[in-house]
């Protein structure tokens, strides 16, 4: 896929491409107790404790709610569950959308919702996420009982991929059905967006960056074309939101995402607000806290219109060594996948 002396630093970028009231009782201030517990805040009022309704009634006066998630956290999918819940009892015309869904699988999320297929079959043909089953079934089956839309938000896989690998340029050799299956319009010019993310790779020892924090010619082609593949994702998300709004007007639209593509306002959340300058957008942001751990009131208060506080998950890695061989493991695997680009190689490092 790549030459070996890339290959240590895909594995240190690779995780930026792959790139939150409670069933229990909380306690107003102190350590949360289990991984389903969570805090709602609202940044504009972040010393008044906010329920599950509230947030509701707070998010009924905006068009489009970007719910950013900490993937696989279960206090945040049960939080999702019980605010799609909650925001359908005020507004049933109410619309999923989801990055976990890619865009050309449209068609059969669409067939599973009115019964054409079942959910194995619609599972195996959506390429649909591990975690599926524990995470998005409850929104997908409470949509499907409601007769509400889902829509495949994102990018195709293998298209994001073959950026990451090749950049834009790569879409000039798909076909045009291919094409339609991603944004027509991909903006990767300077912006606050792309600082924050260049920022990320280059201040972040595990991503690339030397002891000095600067990069090296090679890390910055591939982060280039690892930022490419980022607003891939984001501009195909935001197009298939508006896309959804334009052929159903008044609708409320929620869509899940990691938190990046929509973190501080950037990344979906801009390119939509270019698409349709008129709506009204909010963002949900998810923060994980250690025990008594104060600082998401100082650094993540400009994060979104919400923020939702859970515990954070258990350390992956304790030992380098660990990590390294787990991604190496994860790469060997999308070897497997059969992903071709047209190229024998990735990056060449005479490139």
């Amino acid at each position: 896929m790549i030459h070996t002396h890339s290959s240590k630093s895909l594995l240190l970028i690779i995780s930026i491409l792959l790139s939150a009231c409670s069933t229990f009782p909380i306690k107003p201030e102190g350590e949360m107790t289990n991984l389903y517990q969570h805090r709602w805040v609202n940044t504009a009022q972040p010393d008044t404790q906010q329920s599950i309704y509230k947030v509701a009634e707070l998010l009924a006066e905006y068009d489009v709610i970007f719910f950013g998630e900490l993937h696989a956290h279960p206090g945040v999918h049960l939080a999702q569950m019980q605010l799609f819940e909650a925001m359908f009892t005020l507004n049933p015309e109410l619309s999923l959308s989801l990055e976990q869904f890619e865009r050309d699988v449209q068609p059969t999320v669409d067939d599973y919702l009115t019964g054409e297929i079942g959910e194995k079959y619609m599972i195996s043909k959506t390429r649909a996420w591990d975690n599926y089953p524990t995470s998005y079934r409850p929104l997908v089956e409470f949509s499907r009982q409601h007769n509400l839309p889902v829509i495949a938000a994102n990018a195709p896989k293998s298209t994001v991929v073959c950026v990451g690998r090749m950049g834009l340029d790569y879409l000039d050799s798909i076909s045009p059905e291919e094409r339609k299956n991603v944004a027509s319009n991909i903006d990767i010019s300077d912006g606050k967006y792309r600082q924050k993310f260049m920022s990320f790779l280059t201040n972040n020892s595990s991503h690339g960056s030397t002891s000095d924090h600067k990069m090296s010619d090679m890390m910055k082609k591939m982060s280039e074309r690892s930022y490419s593949a980022q607003v891939l994702r984001d501009e195909t998300m935001a197009e298939s939101i508006s896309k959804h709004l334009q052929q159903n007007p008044g609708r409320q639209v929620l869509n899940l995402n990691g938190t990046f593509h929509s973190s501080q306002f950037l990344g979906a959340v801009e390119r939509l607000s270019k698409r349709m300058p008129g709506l009204k957008i909010a963002v949900i942001e998810t923060v994980t806290l250690s025990a008594n751990d104060d600082n998401w009131k100082i650094n993540e208060l400009d994060s979104g219109n919400l923020l939702l506080l859970v515990q954070r998950l258990p350390v992956g890695f304790v030992k380098r060594d660990n990590e390294m061989e787990w991604s190496k493991s994860i790469l060997k695997k999308r070897k497997k996948s059969g992903v071709n680009c047209g190229m024998p190689t990735l990056i060449s490092t005479n490139n």
